[in-house]
């Protein structure tokens, strides 16, 4: 079914079709909310809000505009005031959660994907906080810059800038982290 006439079935009420829409987005802003938060439980709670905030808001949902921007703008707001509020309450304890999505079949490999993914993770928590936003709607969103752009509130070329800058961080943080490791090697 076309992504219009979920909407418009949501727009009656359809709690069906509002299932249907969420599903077709569901893993990308989930995994957004997930890294962005570091705490799957963090972000089940931001997940939720946000859809009862798309479900609310459906009817002011503007049918020229992509509808997986219109949600990631949503998530990412939400995002933004769960941050700024456990920020605010100091509230900094997260689960820790080792959720795998796909386990090596060597020990060895996973003991080496699972220092990548800690450095690369690192690397990302880094970054200042619309540098991390940018990142993480791209990779996890899979939205445009310009997307992104209208999600966050910034001009296209100040969000490519820094999803530049991004990369640039995280490559060099990167490098610097392995160069114990290839010394140890040599």
């Amino acid at each position: 079914m076309q992504e219009n006439q979920l909407i418009d079935k949501c727009l009656r009420g359809d709690g069906i079709a509002f299932k249907q829409l969420i599903n077709n987005y569901r893993s990308q802003l989930f995994g957004y909310m997930w890294r962005y938060s570091n705490s799957r439980f963090e972000a089940e709670e931001m997940f939720q809000e946000t859809l009862i905030k798309v479900w609310k808001g459906l009817k002011k949902y503007n049918h020229q505009q992509k509808f997986s921007s219109w949600l990631f703008t949503i998530g990412h707001n939400v995002a933004m005031d769960s941050i700024r509020r456990r920020k605010k309450d100091n509230l900094f304890s997260s689960i820790v959660d080792n959720f795998e999505m796909h386990a090596p079949n060597k020990p060895d490999e996973e003991i080496i994907r699972e220092e990548q993914i800690r450095l690369i993770n690192e690397s990302v928590d880094g970054l200042s906080e619309k540098q991390k936003a940018v990142f993480l709607l791209r990779q996890h969103g899979d939205l445009t810059f310009k997307e992104i752009a209208e999600t966050i509130n910034e001009p296209l070329n100040t969000v490519i800038s820094h999803m530049h800058y991004a990369i640039k961080k995280i490559k060099k943080q990167l490098e610097v982290k392995n160069e114990p490791r290839r010394k140890a090697i040599i």
